[in-house]
């Protein structure tokens, strides 16, 4: 039986041992076949990506080769492409589907696969069983046989300009210009260098970047948004004096925010007001979907402007399934991750460091004295996350403590228990959360209270629930 399984965010092992050219022909070889046999009587067109990782873009063309092979009319990036461009292309040239190479945040040594569906949305844990389920049935006896493959077989595309135009309709760039603003772009060594960057050049907007040149083994950059990851960002921002600092990861679907004090901005204090900032300023209207490790803020902001709120699962699969059942006009996790319902459902780092720029220059103020508003009307909360290794125990701990009475005996008694994704702990102004990662080997445990002692005091229960 084959190792190849998606999780939260797609596929992801270690190259050299579990992701190797022969897995990378099996899965594409299966994922031929389903689409076929999904698509009888029309042509398959699928586009192929990769990010800046070691081996990416080989990973890629071998996949596209086996594609062509298999009868697939392929597409394939001209190079490595932000992912928000990729699900963009596929509902505008109305592909079946899309691949792209990225490991996200993981170590260098790691590599995976992140698919697209023909919706232009994260494929779907039924979407992905079935093609494991093919893999599982063909892997015993597959053997790849090396064809003649012409030297055009594929159509090269180069998908800027088109994203480009997507953006331009989306984000206020004269305000941002007007504001006359100084800006910094950490690019993270990834996909997005020459798009963020790029874009605000173009629109005159004055920009420095940094890590702006692809290197697979990031050197001592991360690349992944988080505050110790985007140290170098915060550095120059204060150095410089600059008004804001914006990062994205290496395939370009979470943001980073950095602002004029060097300070990191996680998603769950950035996006209750933005989303406060669309409703009222640029005039969206309708649902809200989040996540259920995303801030309550999101809840309190969407009461007050009678906006419904609907909850997921982690993983932005199931927000963007729910994004386009209910038809709301925004999805968030906590995660630094989100997307406007106008084209893909796909989280978009690129667009959401706009439009929190738009945010800052259409206020006129930085986001200190934002934030200070914004709690003058709703009270302050606290977020924390911790990760601990799974094991079996903890794992049958967790799915007892996810059985009734079982948080009675433990003296444990919240107000309401929630199962959407693992065990959420509701409690007066306060939640709990503890959940298997999909992805990585941990559980995790989250936690918001309306104070940074409650919360820590939140996560060590969390501790104690599971027995660590």
């Amino acid at each position: 039986m084959s190792l190849i399984r998606f999780g939260t965010d797609g596929w992801r092992a270690r190259m050299g041992t579990d992701f190797t050219f022969n897995q990378v022909r099996l899965f594409a070889t299966a994922y031929a076949r389903v689409l076929k046999r999904i698509n009888r009587d029309q042509k398959v067109h699928v586009l192929v990506n990769y990010d800046t990782r070691f081996l990416s873009d080989r990973f890629a063309l071998e996949t596209a080769k086996v594609l062509y092979s298999s009868g697939i009319e392929t597409l394939l990036t001209d190079r490595d492409t932000p992912l928000a461009a990729v699900g963009l292309a596929v509902v505008q040239k109305k592909l079946q589907g899309a691949v792209t190479f990225t490991a996200s945040f993981n170590a260098p040594i790691y590599n995976g696969i992140k698919l697209i569906n023909q919706y232009g949305r994260p494929a779907m844990p039924s979407e992905t069983a079935i093609l494991e389920k093919e893999i599982d049935r063909i892997s015993d006896t597959f053997h790849h046989q090396p064809r003649f493959i012409p030297e055009n077989f594929a159509d090269i595309v180069d998908l800027r300009d088109e994203y480009f135009s997507h953006l331009r309709q989306l984000v206020d760039f004269e305000t941002i210009r007007k504001s006359e603003m100084k800006i910094i772009v950490d690019n993270l060594y990834g996909a997005s260098r020459d798009y963020l960057d790029r874009i605000l050049e173009e629109n005159n907007i004055p920009v420095s970047s940094m890590h702006g040149f692809p290197y697979s083994s990031f050197g001592e950059v991360v690349p992944y948004c988080t505050a110790s990851n985007l140290r170098a960002l915060s550095e120059a921002v204060v150095r410089q004096s600059a008004s804001v600092g914006l990062a994205t990861d290496i395939d370009g679907d979470r943001f980073g925010i950095i602002d004029h004090l060097g300070v990191f901005l996680p998603a769950n204090q950035v996006m209750p007001l933005l989303i406060e900032y669309l409703i009222t300023v640029r005039g969206y209207s309708g649902p809200v979907v989040k996540s259920i490790a995303s801030t309550d803020l999101i809840d309190r902001v969407c009461e007050a402007h009678k906006c419904p709120l609907f909850i997921t699962p982690v993983g932005f699969k199931y927000v963007a399934e729910m994004m386009s059942a209910r038809k709301a006009f925004i999805g968030v996790e906590s995660t630094n991750g989100a997307a406007i319902n106008r084209g893909a459902l796909i989280k978009d780092g690129i667009l959401f460091s706009l439009l929190f720029t738009e945010m800052l220059a259409h206020c006129r103020c930085d986001f200190k004295k934002l934030l200070r508003d914004f709690h003058s009307r709703y009270a302050r909360l606290v977020q924390k996350e911790v990760s601990v290794k799974t094991s079996i125990s903890r794992l049958k701990q967790l799915e007892k403590l996810c059985e009734n009475g079982e948080l009675g005996r433990l003296g444990c008694k919240p107000d309401k228990v929630l199962f959407t994704d693992g065990l959420k702990l509701l409690f007066p102004k306060s939640w709990l959360l503890i959940r298997s990662s999909g992805t990585h080997g941990v559980l995790r445990i989250y936690s918001e209270g309306s104070t940074k002692a409650e919360a820590t005091r939140l996560v060590a229960l969390g501790r104690t629930l599971l027995g660590h």
